[in-house]
């Protein structure tokens, strides 16, 4: 195989061809030989590229996340390789985004489901699986090789493989420019300070990575991709891109969170409590300085200070003078087995100490996230570090992560607010978000459902109590207005400047707009144009928009089934237009509504002003979108404020009532897919949902049945 430089040489040759050369001579020979290394580099990337394709994959991913005191949804995609003959696929943890559903699409097209082994947030490394059974030929899972990235050199070749913006997969070429990056505080005033990144959810990344940076093209959707080297091994995982500079996670780190997914779901490490930064900026000559300490952590409890240089562990010297060196420092205590000691040599001021250091597990960032759906609470499980940071007493209860406005927790006096910590309901003390979430479904399961909840909970070490009522108050329906008596036709001002423009300067009134079909006034002679001027002789005087209301109230303050006068000017001309009154319509601020807490979804009846607005007749039946709420099962598929939906599933839904009663029986069901059919401007759209209904148990049966859904 050809050298990266001749590569590279060949490229630069294409790029800036020399002038026309006689065909003999050696010029030709020059060219000769550019053309032959631009064949070579060619095979190489497509023999490469041959090898790993085939096992190249696009992940689909639908996530939920519970905050804000509510649910919600997401949708993603990324790209990963299959490495194992069993269907095992690595990928980053920020595409699985510890999702609940995972759809992954082959090199053949094919679409299979697959399970979640586990994610490692802390390298940002995952582990999906395919069952090879679902496949046409179980035997032909291909497989990809991962290869050793110990030996990847600054200058090598590299091919970032992956699916673009969900695209079809593509591949990029790039050289290797640095093989041990590190994230430091560069712009912080601390650049030896090498940092964990932080993502959205609050979660460390990349603690233990020295990064492969390489110039290969890196697009959203290309994350969790293989980074393969000329001889098509996956030397890395794609991970960061952007400015023309891609990070990947090394194959051997890949590889050994991989071993350890597959085994035990998660990756065991251990933690001492401390962090540090390397020496070349400081006065000692050896070892690594010791930053901070956390109190009661391993090196707390060992007597280690910030400020200490260590020199040696287990009587291995250690010396860290660039950032580059730190995150294997901290692999070399994570790969501690937990619990077990390690001595640590360290110089103090003008003397020098040993301590022995007996490491914990390493804690969770986060845990356990749930809905309290009734009551509009978001909570989160209280770990280890959670408690740690917050300075919280002790693990018990759960942590408020959010409230949903309106909901009965918002509106219980005094509110529940994030970062309170739920003690108790009712009197029973709650361990744990499992002890809170049980004694939530076992009290709203109840026959007596009472009218209200005594919760206990904690705010900033003060403990409080509350009351939040079982179940929101059913939402009202818009008041509607008594049958007036109206005309059928819309309107706009008519002031003196129109009224003058138009050629009759003293009939302000107001101009008709529209004649709305079907309608009384459709019958009566009245035409779009035409200025009314004043109702059984009473002259409407209009002076701008800002009396644009009055020939409505003067309409509705006549009675419905009387005759009324219209003055009219028409094409120059007055004449008089008897019009029949008739009962208001209902508008669409008056139209009665519907919220679907399970889809995210809510609804509002059909009026008559739909109907004339879309053009629609009598025939078309359905209840309109109001909105549908980014992330939630009705926006994942594609619903849209405005649609029309005219049938879920085999049944129609004519009107309110029907879909309510439909939408309840889908919740019981709680069938896989649901299908809408909407109309949205003249065309009709097939869509259709993959909602992820939660397990329902006995006591929620039997809590529906007492308390139907309102």
């Amino acid at each position: 195989m050809k050298s990266t430089w001749r590569a590279l040489l060949s490229a630069t040759v294409l790029l800036f061809p020399a002038p026309a050369l006689a065909q003999e001579g050696p010029g030709a020979a020059v060219l000769a030989r550019a053309e032959d290394l631009r064949e070579e580099i060619r095979a190489m990337v497509q023999s490469a590229k041959a090898r790993v394709f085939p096992a190249l994959v696009n992940i689909h991913v639908i996530s939920v996340e519970y905050w804000g005191g509510k649910e919600n949804k997401s949708e993603s995609v990324g790209s990963g390789t299959i490495v194992t003959p069993d269907g095992h696929i690595l990928t980053n943890a920020h595409v699985t985004n510890r999702g609940k559903r995972f759809r992954v699409r082959m090199a053949d097209q094919a679409e299979v489901h697959a399970d979640l082994v586990g994610e490692d947030v802390l390298t940002d490394l995952a582990v999906l699986k395919i069952d090879p059974a679902d496949l046409a030929d179980p035997s032909s899972l291909p497989v990809a090789a991962v290869g050793d990235s110990s030996i990847v050199r600054v200058g090598d070749t590299v091919l970032a493989m992956g699916s673009p913006f969900a695209l079809s997969r593509s591949v990029t070429l790039g050289i290797v420019s640095n093989t041990e990056r590190v994230f430091a505080s560069a712009f912080s005033g601390d650049r030896d300070a090498v940092d964990a990144m932080q993502e959205e959810r609050g979660e460390r990344s990349g603690l233990f990575t020295r990064w492969i940076q390489h110039d290969a093209l890196i697009l959203p959707g290309n994350s969790g991709g293989p980074l393969v080297n000329l001889k098509g091994e996956v030397v890395g995982v794609n991970t960061l891109g952007g400015n023309g500079m891609g990070f990947a996670s090394p194959s051997n780190l890949a590889r050994e969170v991989m071993a350890a997914l597959i085994e035990h779901g998660s990756v065991p490490r251990s933690w001492i409590g401390a962090t540090f930064k390397p020496i070349e900026r400081t006065t000692a000559e050896r070892g690594v300085l010791l930053t901070s300490i956390v109190a009661g952590g391993p090196a707390d409890r060992a007597g280690l200070k910030p400020g200490d240089v260590v020199t040696a562990l287990d009587g291995e010297a250690v010396n860290v003078r660039f950032a580059e060196q730190i995150p294997a420092l901290l692999k070399r205590f994570a790969d501690t087995p937990i619990g077990g000691a390690v001595r640590v040599a360290y110089v103090r001021g003008e003397g020098e100490g040993e301590a022995r250091l007996v490491t914990e597990a390493l804690l969770k960032d986060r845990g356990q996230r749930t809905l309290l759906r009734a009551w509009g609470v978001s909570i989160e499980e209280i770990t280890d570090k959670l408690a740690r940071d917050r300075r919280l007493d002790s693990k018990e209860g759960a942590l408020v992560s959010g409230v949903r406005a309106g909901s009965p927790a918002a509106l219980a006096e005094p509110a529940l607010t994030w970062g309170d910590v739920i003690r108790s309901i009712d009197g029973t003390p709650v361990a744990s978000i499992d002890a809170l979430v049980e004694a939530y479904r076992s009290g709203m399961a109840r026959a007596d459902l009472p009218e209200y909840f005594l919760i206990e909970f904690d705010r900033q070490g003060k403990n409080q109590l509350t009351l939040v009522k079982s179940r929101p108050d059913k939402p009202q329906d818009p008041p509607r207005e008594l049958p007036k008596a109206w005309i059928g036709v819309a309107t706009q001002p008519v002031g003196p400047d129109l009224a003058r423009q138009l050629g009759h300067e003293q009939a302000t009134g107001f101009r008709v707009t529209r004649v709305y079909p079907g309608t009384l006034a459709a019958s009566s002679g009245l035409s779009v144009g035409d200025v009314i001027t004043a109702i059984d002789g009473e002259a409407l005087k209009v002076r701008g928009m800002q009396d644009a209301g009055i020939f409505n109230r003067r309409v509705r303050g006549l009675k419905i089934d009387q005759t009324a006068r219209l003055d009219v000017w028409r094409a120059g001309g007055a004449l008089e237009i008897p019009v029949a009154l008739e009962r208001t319509r209902i508008g669409t601020e008056e139209a009665r509504r519907d919220t679907n807490r399970d889809f995210e979804l809510a609804v509002r009846e059909l009026t008559f002003f739909d109907r004339d607005d879309n053009r629609w007749d009598d025939s078309v039946r359905g209840v309109i979108v109001l909105s549908a709420e980014s992330g939630g099962w009705a926006s994942l598929a594609g619903l849209s404020p405005g649609d029309l939906i005219q049938r879920i599933g085999d049944r129609q839904t004519p009107d309110l009532e029907t879909y309510r009663a439909v939408m309840d029986d889908l919740t019981r069901a709680q069938p896989r897919l649901v299908e809408f059919v909407v109309v949205r401007n003249n065309r009709t759209f097939f869509n259709y949902a993959e909602p992820e209904w939660k397990p329902r148990t006995e006591a929620e049966e039997k809590a529906d049945e007492a308390h139907p859904p309102k």
